[in-house]
């Protein structure tokens, strides 16, 4: 009888690419430019927002730019409710994630702590604060984040399963063909966490095999 064999390894894999990631997770290995800018450098007084609706990829940008220019970052968390009044730091750039769930009365004193000492503050947001981060005497930047396009989509799916090849640095052989693709963009209608949940679900049907089959002695 064979041994443990890892489905994964044998299709070029080092595991499934699209295990979902988690807060606090090291930034992700690649970046798909979907037409936002860079951020302004530190000190420049301005509120940086990136709206989007859950899962279009805020937080992927914030990622991004956090790793080329590493700065405090805040993440406001949707419960308990008390751990969203936690201080937020007050540095010359600041990162800052769902800070539209930050409650009111300590945004308002944010935006001032931070206009008061010309800082940049680049946020992922559901909603636009541009008129309280004004009033406090920013100066605002603001990007919106649609649904994907295929050739956005192909390049995230494809970024993502080189990024678990076996191979550092190696394009991995797993593909999904085209048809998998149009489906794929169908069913998750260009929401980037949508569209990675279903591709997980697709790797693992094409890579391990079904339950059925497992319980099957194998031929000598």
């Amino acid at each position: 009888m064979r041994g443990y064999v890892d489905r994964y390894h044998e299709a070029g894999l080092r595991r499934n690419p699209f295990v979902a990631r988690q807060i606090g997770d090291p930034p992700v290995a690649f970046f798909v430019d979907r037409g936002v800018p860079a951020p302004p450098a530190p000190g420049s007084a301005t509120l940086f927002q990136v709206i989007g609706e859950s899962g279009f990829g805020k937080s992927t940008h914030l990622d991004h730019w956090r790793t080329g220019t590493p700065a405090p970052y805040h993440y406001i968390v949707r419960a308990p409710y008390r751990q969203r009044w936690m201080e937020p730091p007050v540095e010359s750039l600041v990162y800052g994630d769902e800070i539209d769930r930050m409650p009111r009365p300590l945004r308002r004193r944010w935006f001032r702590d931070l206009a008061a000492i010309g800082a940049t503050v680049v946020v992922g947001t559901h909603r636009d604060l541009a008129v309280p981060a004004r009033r406090a005497g920013l100066a605002v930047q603001t990007h919106r984040l649609e649904p994907m396009d295929a050739t956005t989509l192909i390049a995230i799916v494809n970024g993502r399963i080189d990024a678990a090849s076996t191979e550092l640095g190696k394009r991995s052989p797993f593909r999904f063909d085209a048809a998998e693709l149009n489906r794929l963009l169908q069913r998750s209608g260009g929401v980037p966490r949508v569209a990675e949940v279903i591709a997980h679900q697709m790797v693992a049907d094409r890579v391990l095999p079904s339950p059925t089959a497992a319980t099957r002695p194998e031929t000598p």
